[in-house]
């Protein structure tokens, strides 16, 4: 499959990597969605969101059990890594460098 976020549209959608099935995941509560990186193991998907209230969410795969990991001292969080073995998050955040 292949995920993606769009600013333009405020969402997440996924497709088959032949374009089938294509499916909005999330597209309620999203200001200006910008990385996203997967867990496959694990069965998370990870994003930045730099809007007005920046934020780093996480969901399952299909999109339900939507949370918020990280909501204070970010600026525009726009760059994302997940470390499997280590089972940790990185991000960039271009305003406070």
């Amino acid at each position: 499959n292949l995920y993606w976020t769009d600013t333009g549209t405020d969402r997440i959608e996924v497709t088959r990597l032949n374009g089938t099935s294509r499916k909005i995941l999330i597209s309620e509560n999203l200001d200006e969605p910008r990385a996203i990186v997967l867990s496959p193991v694990m069965g998370y998907m990870y994003w930045t969101d730099w809007g007005e209230s920046p934020k780093i969410e996480c969901a399952y795969l299909d999109g339900s059990e939507r949370r918020v990991l990280v909501n204070t001292s970010l600026g525009w969080p726009n760059g994302l890594a997940l470390d499997l073995e280590k089972n940790k998050l990185y991000w960039g955040d271009a305003k406070t460098d």
